[in-house]
């Protein structure tokens, strides 16, 4: 691999090495020099198989040890330049205002993405004003209602969507330019009718992720406008990129079986607490794990007493990876008495 990449790793130059960084996909940055090289060699092979013609146009992405901030109100996402030999060779830090952040390494191609959008002008207003938007805003509302169909999202090519519309949606933090679907003409009109119509989009969207690292990735990418208007969730209570860091501490498939994750679990929480609307969230376990894993280990387990501090959630199911109720089991029915006594706190508040 070192032969085609032209280069070797060094364990103390190379970008995102002794920090808590993660590639575009949410893996963390390993510490063995080997799985670091296969990551730049991938990179290479994809770079290699692209679309000839295709440049990244010169002067386009900042130069070395150069720092680019692309502000959104208290959001921000800083883009630095850490290497000019590396295949990823750029660090991205987002940070909240709510305290959540998340620190990436990332490729050239990557940083293209980021900028691509950030560049992109967010003025919704126009010299003239039609008609449509001559009517009160509130009527203007229950049009898009009408107009917009409830649906459903979920990721379909998930090395792709790390790769590309996640990247171009880090960009954005306002989460305007967000594909949230293709099939709402709504949101295409133009820019004031899509910064109308898309919180409302959002609230008849059920959004359906296999995977906390997916969910992370999600409430990033929508921007403030998405997490402000997220109304209904299903989560499978599972991580790859945990599973992976499990496997190479301990390849034991059997005590694997009956761990939570744990890598991402609190900012995959942080997130779904900035989801006011959030109403209806479905939760669904790997059915052997819910059925035999330890009660102590379950109930002192950080990142399901994190999800039990929601609140304001309305309806809670708790389910197996094969859509099965699992109302039964003691654990399913603890997990939704915990949270539906923070629900009751929020009542007596109200």
């Amino acid at each position: 691999m070192e032969n085609k990449l032209g280069y070797k790793i060094s364990p103390l130059l190379y970008p995102g090495r002794g920090s808590m960084r993660f590639y575009s996909d949410l893996r963390p940055i390993p510490g063995d020099i080997y799985w670091i090289t296969r990551r730049e060699f991938e990179a290479y092979e994809r770079k290699t198989y692209r679309k000839r013609g295709w440049a990244i146009p010169e002067g386009t992405l900042p130069e070395l040890d150069v720092a680019l901030t692309i502000r959104w109100g208290y959001d921000t996402v800083t883009l630095t330049c850490k290497s000019n030999v590396y295949a990823y060779s750029f660090t991205v830090d987002i940070n909240l205002g709510c305290g959540f952040d998340l620190a990436l390494l990332i490729t050239n191609e990557e940083a293209f993405h980021i900028l691509s959008v950030a560049n992109l002008p967010l003025n919704t207003s126009s010299a003239s004003t039609p008609s449509f938007f001559r009517l009160p805003r509130e009527v203007r509302e229950k049009i898009y209602d009408l107009a917009l169909a409830k649906g459903t999202w979920g990721i379909e090519d998930m090395d792709n969507y790390s790769r590309n519309n996640f990247m171009r949606s880090i960009g954005d933090p306002s989460g305007f330019f967000f594909p949230l679907s293709s099939k709402l003409p709504v949101l295409a009109v133009n820019r004031q009718m899509r910064q109308e119509a898309l919180p409302i989009a959002y609230r008849r969207t059920l959004f359906h992720l296999d995977d906390m690292d997916d969910l992370v990735k999600l409430l990033v990418a929508v921007g403030k406008v998405g997490r402000d208007n997220i109304e209904s969730l299903d989560l499978a209570w599972q991580s790859r990129a945990d599973s992976e860091l499990k496997w190479d501490e301990n390849p034991n498939p059997d005590d694997l079986s009956l761990m939570l994750p744990t890598l991402h679990a609190a900012k995959c929480v942080q997130l779904l607490k900035q989801c006011k609307r959030l109403r209806s969230l479905y939760l669904y376990f790997e059915s052997d794990l819910i059925l035999n894993i330890s009660p102590h280990d379950f109930k002192t387990d950080p990142g399901i007493r994190e999800i039990c501090s929601l609140r304001g959630i309305r309806r809670v199911q708790i389910c197996t990876l094969g859509l099965e109720p699992v109302d039964h089991n003691n654990l399913a029915r603890w997990l939704k008495e915990e949270m539906k006594f923070n629900m009751e706190e929020d009542d007596d508040e109200i």
